[in-house]
């Protein structure tokens, strides 16, 4: 049985190391880019008993696309052995939309090294977005959750990146119950979708025309979408999907403007 549970290992890593050339030789042969237009994220929460790690994706452009993730586990214990689990499924993404895609746990009293991989493709089957995360002492390793989110890199540029966005506030100055229902459900989904903005997000609500009031959705100061309010539920949803969309392409644009200064 020994024997076996060795040669199961060292299939393992064998794969691991497979897994990793393939990558590698893909993005020297094509040129590929991960994180450019689809980006892959593993973002962290922390609470008394255990880490949890999100696998996410975001879609950088606007046009829709179909795509499959790939999240890996490799946990290696004190005698050598490695033990992989993997979540794999197909998936799509609107455009500018981000999603979470798999949870996982880990607990602080696990002292394993652990690697979490995460891997999106395209329908090809190409490798587009990429995120690694390093514990080596699981769940007892101290991890900064002011962690970076992973830029635009080439394969052979492309290290394990560690470190968590500084998020910015969702604030809201409403006036009507109109206007809280809409802030209600804008911040629901905001969080539901694990949408990090690193600048504030206003909505604020000033009265207009006749007895309506006029709702605005701004990003660090930047009208992005406004609308006359109305009480009816399906009129607010419609609104929160318009003004989310308005915020991703947004946040999307800055992040562009902020590559291009830094590569120049």
């Amino acid at each position: 049985m020994r024997l076996i549970h060795k040669i199961a290992t060292n299939e393992i890593k064998k794969t691991f190391l497979l897994i990793v050339f393939l990558i590698v030789n893909t993005a020297i042969t094509h040129g590929q880019f991960f994180n450019k237009e689809i980006q892959a994220k593993i973002l962290i929460e922390r609470n008394s008993e255990f880490y949890t790690f999100h696998a996410a994706a975001r879609n950088k452009t606007s046009t829709d696309i179909n795509l499959k993730y790939d999240y890996s586990v490799f946990r290696t214990d004190k005698d050598g052995n490695v033990v992989k689990n993997n979540q794999t499924d197909l998936f799509f993404l609107k455009g500018d939309e981000k999603k979470v895609l798999s949870t996982l746990t880990v607990n602080y009293n696990v002292d394993d090294k652990i690697i979490l991989l995460l891997l999106i493709y395209d329908k090809d089957d190409k490798p587009i977005g990429k995120d690694r995360i390093v514990l080596e002492q699981g769940g007892k390793t101290v991890i900064d959750l002011n962690r970076n989110t992973p830029k635009a890199t080439s394969q052979d540029e492309a290290v394990a990146q560690d470190g968590y966005e500084i998020d910015g506030l969702v604030i809201q100055k409403t006036l009507t119950k109109s206007g809280r229902d809409f802030f209600r459900m804008f911040y629901s989904e905001y969080y539901n979708r694990q949408i990090r903005s690193p600048k504030n997000i206003l909505i604020k609500e000033v009265p207009g025309r006749r007895r309506n009031t006029l709702i605005t959705v701004e990003v660090d100061g930047k009208l992005v979408w406004q609308f006359f309010a109305q009480p009816r539920k399906e009129f607010l949803t419609n609104m929160v999907r318009i003004s989310l969309q308005r915020v991703l392409s947004f946040l999307n644009r800055l992040e562009k403007q902020n590559e291009q200064f830094i590569r120049y």
